[in-house]
C-alpha cells in the first residue's frame, strides 16, 4: 500500500515539473509530461487533448456591422497509443461553442516491420496543404489561409498509403464522406501529397510539396459552394459562390524555410470546380487563393517533421524559470472566387500575430487583420450585412479586427 500511494505521489509531482517517470511493481512505466503516457509489455496508451479560447473584435467599414464576441473555438480529448511494433490508433472527439460533440479522428495506422510506409483506415484529413496539415495548435495564425476553408480540406473515411525517409514523405488516400454528416451521401474523394527538403541540417531546412485531390459529390448532396469567412472564425461568411459544382479538382504547390529561429512559407492552390448547368457558367472556373508568410521566434524555434510543422522549441519555458519564447509573424492572404461567369467575390488580407508560448503547450496570441473585399455578386450563404451590400449594387467592404486565444494541450 506504501508502495502504491509511493508511485502516484511521484507520478503527480513529475506531472506537475512537465517531465520524468514513475515505474509500477510489475515494471511497467507511466511517463509524464503534459499528460501521462502509460506504457506495457508491447502496449502504449495516452491521453491528450487541446483547449482554444477565442474572443474577436470585427468591425466592418461600409455596413458599418461589427461583432465583438467569443466562443470555445475547439475543445477537444483524445485516446492513442500502439499496440506491439506494427499497429498505433488514435481517437478524439470535439466540440465548441455550438455544443456538438463529433468525432475528429478514428483511425488504425499499421506499419509493417521495418519498412518505411504505412496504411491508414479511419477517419482523418485527406493529405493536403501545408497549412492544413499543421496541427491547430500550431499554425502560425490564429486561423488558416482562407483557400484551405473554402476548398473544404476536411475529415473523411477512408484508407490511406503513406510512406517517408529522412527528407520525404508521400500520402494517398481514398476517401468517403465525414462519418458525422448526418444525411445519406454517395460523395468520395481521392488525394495525393509529397514534400521533400532538398536542405536538412540543425540549423537550416528547407521544405517543397504538392498536393492534389478530386472531390465529387454523388447523387444525394447538394452541389459544392465555394465561400469564406473575413479571417476570423466569429462572423459569417463575407464571400461565396453559391452551391454551383458536382465535383473538383484541387492542384497546390507548397514551400518553406527554417533558419535557426526564422521561418518562411508560403502556397498556391486552385481549385477547377465541374460546374453545373444551373450555374450559368461559360465554362469551369478555376478558383484560386494563395498566401505568404515571414516569422520569427525570440527564445525558440519553429517545429518541423514529416512533411509538416511541429510543437515549437522553447528554449526556456516559465517553468524552468524563463521567459518562455515570443513568435512574431506577418501573412499576405489571398482567394479569388471569380471566374468563367461565376461572380463569388475575393479578398487581399494581412495579418500581423505575436504569440507568447509560456511553455511549449502554452500560448497566448494576439492577431490582427485588415480584409480588402469584393463582395461578388452571390449573396448564398453570406452573413446578412454583406448580403445586403450585394443587394444593393455595393458589393465591396473593408474589415479590420483583432483576435485573441488562449490555448492549452496535453
Amino acid at each position: 500500500m506504501k508502495r502504491s500511494l509511493g508511485i502516484v505521489s511521484t507520478a503527480v509531482v513529475t506531472a506537475l515539473l512537465g517531465s520524468a517517470a514513475a515505474e509500477d511493481s510489475k515494471g511497467h512505466i507511466s511517463k509524464w509530461g503534459a499528460a501521462p503516457t502509460f506504457k506495457g509489455d508491447g502496449w502504449e496508451f495516452k491521453v491528450g487533448g487541446r483547449v482554444q479560447m477565442d474572443y474577436s473584435i470585427v468591425d466592418a467599414d461600409v455596413s458599418a456591422a461589427n461583432w465583438n464576441a467569443g466562443e470555445l473555438r475547439r475543445l477537444r480529448l483524445n485516446v492513442s497509443g500502439k499496440f506491439g511494433d506494427n499497429l498505433k490508433y488514435k481517437a478524439e472527439l470535439n466540440t465548441n461553442s455550438s455544443g456538438d460533440v463529433n468525432l475528429e479522428d478514428g483511425y488504425v495506422q499499421w506499419t509493417p516491420t521495418s519498412s518505411g510506409w504505412n496504411i491508414k483506415l479511419g477517419q482523418f484529413k485527406t493529405p493536403n496543404s501545408l497549412d492544413e496539415e499543421t496541427s491547430s495548435r500550431f499554425i502560425s495564425t490564429l486561423e488558416r489561409a482562407a483557400f484551405t476553408d473554402a476548398f473544404e480540406f476536411n475529415r473523411r473515411l477512408g484508407v490511406s498509403v503513406n510512406a517517408k525517409g529522412g527528407n520525404y514523405t508521400f500520402s494517398a488516400g481514398v476517401f468517403g464522406d465525414n462519418l458525422n454528416d448526418d444525411s445519406p451521401q454517395q460523395g468520395y474523394a481521392l488525394a495525393a501529397r509529397g514534400t521533400f527538403n532538398p536542405v536538412k541540417t540543425d540549423d537550416a531546412l528547407v521544405h517543397v510539396g504538392a498536393s492534389v485531390r478530386y472531390r465529387n459529390i454523388g447523387d444525394t448532396q447538394s452541389d459544392l459552394r465555394y465561400r469564406q469567412r473575413p479571417v476570423s472564425h466569429i462572423p459569417s461568411r463575407i464571400i461565396s459562390t453559391g452551391r454551383i459544382a458536382e465535383s473538383d479538382v484541387f492542384v497546390g504547390a507548397e514551400a518553406a524555410v527554417i533558419v535557426k529561429n526564422f521561418w518562411a512559407a508560403g502556397e498556391y492552390g486552385v481549385t477547377i470546380a465541374d460546374c453545373t448547368p444551373a450555374a450559368g457558367c461559360t465554362d469551369d472556373p478555376s478558383l484560386d487563393g494563395a498566401y505568404g508568410e515571414v516569422g520569427v521566434i525570440f527564445g525558440g524555434k519553429r517545429g518541423y517533421k514529416g512533411g509538416k510543422f511541429k510543437r515549437p522549441k522553447v528554449n526556456h519555458p516559465i517553468t524552468d524559470g524563463g521567459m518562455g519564447a515570443l513568435a512574431l509573424v506577418a501573412r499576405y492572404d489571398t482567394i479569388d472566387l471569380t471566374d468563367a461567369g461565376i461572380n463569388g467575390g475575393g479578398y487581399d488580407s494581412l495579418t500581423i500575430g505575436v504569440d507568447w508560448w509560456a511553455t511549449k503547450y502554452t500560448r497566448l496570441g494576439v492577431n490582427y487583420f485588415n480584409v480588402d473585399a469584393d463582395l461578388g455578386a452571390s449573396t448564398s450563404g453570406l452573413d446578412s450585412a454583406f448580403a445586403a451590400l450585394v443587394t444593393a449594387g455595393a458589393p465591396s467592404e473593408d474589415v479590420d479586427g483583432v483576435m485573441f486565444r488562449a490555448q492549452f494541450d496535453f
